[in-house]
């Protein structure tokens, strides 16, 4: 379990982007952040990720929330952030494999591990191309596998948290739909799962749970309920939002019917 006590979030700079309420995230969960550019998302996840020069408040497991270089830390802990910042012409599959980092990269389930996200994300064809040559969606899957196997070399035992900050971005529809799964799954198979995404019909899909950050205030946070987190979102965006209906069928055919947020005029 990760636990923030009601305190205020601060960027890198120390100002304060807002007041945080007491916050307790669990094994199994799936939380999305939402909310506009610029209110502090990818602060709260790098702060939870232990990016940050006073932790005082956050905790994990019962104790002080590690800094990001604690080694222990990293063997529970994997994090994409919104800008990777490699420039190097490293192969596809030398970058995965950052993923074994924290085991000094060597694990005894490695290269088993290591095929299954390699098949997972669908990169196979892409082991041996350079960085420098992949396409942005393409560099977001391998950022995205290389999370992924950190994830999974953790003990299955052991508590483990995934934090994500904008996965989705650059990404195709069916590599979207991927990566919701891989969330989704992980969370079933008892991570905590935290993530920022600005697709809110996506998030909602995969959600258990719900932060709407605003500008100077979190407006919600908690399991996800419908009408309130309509509201909250209308007020984060400063838009009226409506539910349209969806009538189709499912993948074996059968009828399906959903609600999707939509802007109304």
């Amino acid at each position: 379990m990760m636990h923030i006590a009601a305190q205020p979030l601060l960027n890198p700079a120390g100002r304060v982007l807002l007041q945080l309420p007491e916050l307790s995230l669990r094994a199994g969960e799936c939380w999305m952040v939402l909310g506009p550019n610029g209110v502090g998302k990818s602060t709260l996840l790098r702060q939870m990720a232990g990016h940050a020069s006073a932790l005082s408040g956050w905790h994990w497991q019962g104790r002080p929330l590690p800094s990001w270089h604690d080694a222990g830390w990293a063997q529970q802990r994997a994090y994409l952030p919104q800008q990777h910042g490699l420039r190097a012409a490293l192969s596809v599959e030398a970058i995965v494999r950052m993923g074994a980092f924290a085991w000094q990269g060597v694990h005894a389930d490695l290269a088993a591990s290591l095929a299954h996200v390699v098949q997972r994300w669908e990169l196979g064809h892409l082991l041996q191309r350079p960085w420098t040559a992949l396409s942005g969606g393409e560099q977001q899957r391998v950022q995205l596998a290389r999370t992924a196997l950190q994830i999974q070399l953790a003990e299955r035992d052991q508590a483990r948290v995934w934090l994500l900050d904008e996965p989705l971005a650059a990404l195709d529809w069916r590599h979207q739909s991927l990566a919701l799964d891989a969330m989704r799954a992980e969370a079933d198979a008892g991570a905590l799962v935290v993530a920022s995404v600005h697709d809110m019909n996506a998030a909602l899909a995969i959600a258990s749970h719900v932060l709407v950050l605003a500008e100077g205030e979190l407006l919600w946070h908690g399991p996800v309920v419908a009408e309130p987190l309509r509201e909250a979102l209308s007020q984060a965006f400063g838009l009226r939002l409506g539910w349209a209906v969806l009538e189709g069928k499912d993948a074996s055919g059968a009828g399906a019917s959903g609600q999707w947020l939509v802007p109304l005029p």
